[in-house]
């Protein structure tokens, strides 16, 4: 691949991506006054399967920035969204874990979330999404091995 097609392929990506993120930000927000940023706490913590996590660990999780972390944290305890306490053997760490109100919200966007994530893919045949899939995973692959 010559370096204009590598170029041009990451302008591309990072260009689909910012489109696809804000297409499903808006999406959120008009269904549910939530963000992508909320949607990916909520998520992270559901993926714990009830366990609490570090908020620390949690933070690195997030796919996208969430700015400050513990404000977004103090407003979704507020709503009910989510519990935090103080973790058991370092009482400096905390600990963060869905609420019944959170989990129950979660489902519903999720739902909706895979729906329109769907939707916006629907232009490319499922082969096709496959094949971008696994190119994807090979250059992450590279990336995290420090390949260039």
């Amino acid at each position: 691949m010559s370096s204009k097609t590598a170029l041009k392929l990451w302008l591309n990506l990072a260009k689909t991506a910012a489109q696809v993120h804000g297409a499903a930000n808006a999406r959120l927000r008009e269904a549910y006054g939530q963000s992508m940023a909320r949607f990916d706490v909520l998520s992270q913590l559901a993926r714990a399967e009830g366990q609490a996590m570090r908020a620390g660990a949690l933070s690195r999780a997030l796919i996208a920035s969430s700015g400050n972390i513990s404000r977004l944290l103090d407003r979704m305890q507020s709503e009910g969204l989510l519990e935090r306490r103080p973790a058991a053997q370092d009482r400096r760490g905390v600990m963060v874990a869905l609420s019944p109100a959170g989990a129950a919200l979660f489902a519903r966007m999720a739902r909706d979330h895979e729906r329109w994530i769907r939707d916006y893919f629907a232009a490319l045949p499922e082969p096709r999404q496959r094949d971008l899939l696994d190119g994807l995973r090979a250059l992450q692959a590279s990336l995290a091995s420090g390949g260039n």
